[in-house]
């Protein structure tokens, strides 16, 4: 069957020339721990009623350009990631001169409003609007970022961005995509910070780099299974959407059990209480079976000294909730799902590094159990993305499926609301929407 996409043309693009002196950015354990967790994918649909002659000659120009400027801020995703010279452990993010990012212009002829939409559709072809970053260098050297722009003449363009996890984590890539997106339309006096690369305050007491490290030759084939495991042939991805209305109601049965009267139900607890409760529903394990959530942690403000929200790379913690499948499943399975997510992250708030050195080993106890993991935050404000083209009409993560993750996100067209995607197979996701809309119609 022939693609219904094609490449125009591919690119590289780098800082400008001379402008950025080599350099390395030595990984601290919140890095190491990401070396072979794969990309970070997100895929920006815009509107873009144009052909895409008038896209390369009008607009890529610009597009190009910027691009380049902001590599010369952010460029440690230009580089690679390389064990230093010497070291046997010891990664780190290594720029130099000529080192550039690789920039696909594509074409497809396939339907934008519907895959730029929020009901499930084929995975494979989202998945195939984000680009591939190029494989490792015959000396080890990983490149870190690739960029792909899929036009759909005369209906829209997507814009996809890979991002190797090792080399930074979400808030730093949107950042850049921001920064960019600023930059491109105009707006640059209004962009982001610019990054901030100082790791001499990011102490490691308890050599947790070490122990992430000696893990590796245990646990890395663990990603590829993960990844055959959660994304089947009749994979789908969709979007599911908490509006403040919604969650204003799910909060107020969640704070009315005496028992949950000791947190503040906030709209992340109640979002990913409600979606872990929905898919446990969806999955019907056996009601003994214990059910897994992983979600992140951004740690810059909570460290001593803390870092700045401009702190380029990763700064997540691993927080970790279980609970019995039945007990998620019952009349008040929401709210026991919120009070085991409130006391983890109350513990968060209070001991951000607390057992720091078991994250990866807790992780991969759990991995193929399928445990619900979350992805990106409503904070990263991906739906104010404007390259000059308007706000993105949709924006997906189809990495998602690699680690069984749901993606969490702002609302695009509702303020306070929260947007929810998946990743699952054809008959698991009818019933993980189904049981999503059921709950909320019988919501307080």
């Amino acid at each position: 069957m022939t693609s219904p996409l094609s490449v125009l043309e591919t690119f590289r693009v780098g800082p400008p020339p001379g402008s950025r002196p080599e350099s390395s950015l030595p990984f601290t354990f919140f890095d190491i721990g990401w070396l072979y967790a794969g990309p970070v994918q997100r895929v920006f649909f815009y509107r873009f009623p144009h052909s895409a002659s008038h896209f390369m000659e009008s607009l890529f120009p610009t597009l190009k350009s910027t691009l380049s400027l902001t590599l010369h801020d952010f460029y440690p995703l230009a580089g690679k990631v390389r064990l230093a010279p010497g070291s046997q452990s010891q990664y780190e993010l290594h720029y130099a001169e000529g080192d550039c990012v690789p920039f696909v212009v594509a074409e497809h002829d396939g339907d934008f409003d519907d895959l730029s939409g929020c009901h499930p559709r084929e995975y494979t072809r989202v998945r195939s609007l984000a680009p591939q970053i190029p494989e490792p260098t015959d000396d080890g050297q990983r490149p870190v970022m690739a960029l792909q722009v899929t036009l759909f003449p005369n209906k829209g363009l997507a814009l996809g961005v890979s991002v190797h996890h090792s080399a930074c984590d979400g808030s730093s890539s949107t950042r850049f995509v921001s920064s960019w997106a600023r930059r491109a339309s105009g707006l640059e006096e209004a962009a982001p910070a610019p990054p901030s690369f100082d790791r001499s305050s990011v102490t490691d007491p308890n050599d947790v780099y070490s122990k992430f490290f000696s893990g590796f030759d245990a646990n890395a084939p663990i990603v590829e299974s993960m990844m055959v495991q959660f994304a089947p042939p009749d994979a789908v991805i969709g979007t599911v959407t908490l509006t403040s209305d919604d969650l204003g109601k799910l909060q107020a049965t969640i704070s009315s059990e005496p028992k949950n009267a000791f947190f503040r139900c906030s709209n992340i607890v109640a979002t990913y209480a409600y979606a872990w409760v929905s898919l446990v529903k969806a999955r019907a394990p056996s009601a003994e079976s214990t059910v897994h959530l992983a979600f992140p942690g951004n740690c810059r403000g909570r460290l001593q000294p803390a870092l700045p929200a401009e702190y380029f790379g990763n700064c997540l913690n691993g927080n970790f909730a279980e609970a019995k499948a039945g007990d998620l499943a019952g009349e008040d399975g929401v709210a026991v799902a919120a009070r085991i997510v409130g006391e983890v992250i109350e513990q968060f708030k209070a001991e951000p590094l607390r057992d720091a050195d078991k994250w990866t080993e807790k992780y991969h106890a759990i991995a193929m159990q399928r445990p619900l993991t979350v992805a990106g935050s409503p904070g990263f404000k991906v739906y104010d993305v404007d390259f000059g083209w308007g706000k993105p009409v949709k924006v997906d993560m189809p990495s998602i499926a690699l680690l069984g993750a749901m993606s969490v996100a702002e609302s695009r067209d509702e303020s306070g609301g929260v947007e929810i995607g998946l990743v699952a197979p054809k008959t698991e996701m009818d019933q993980f929407v189904a049981h999503f809309s059921h709950g909320l119609k019988t919501a307080a």
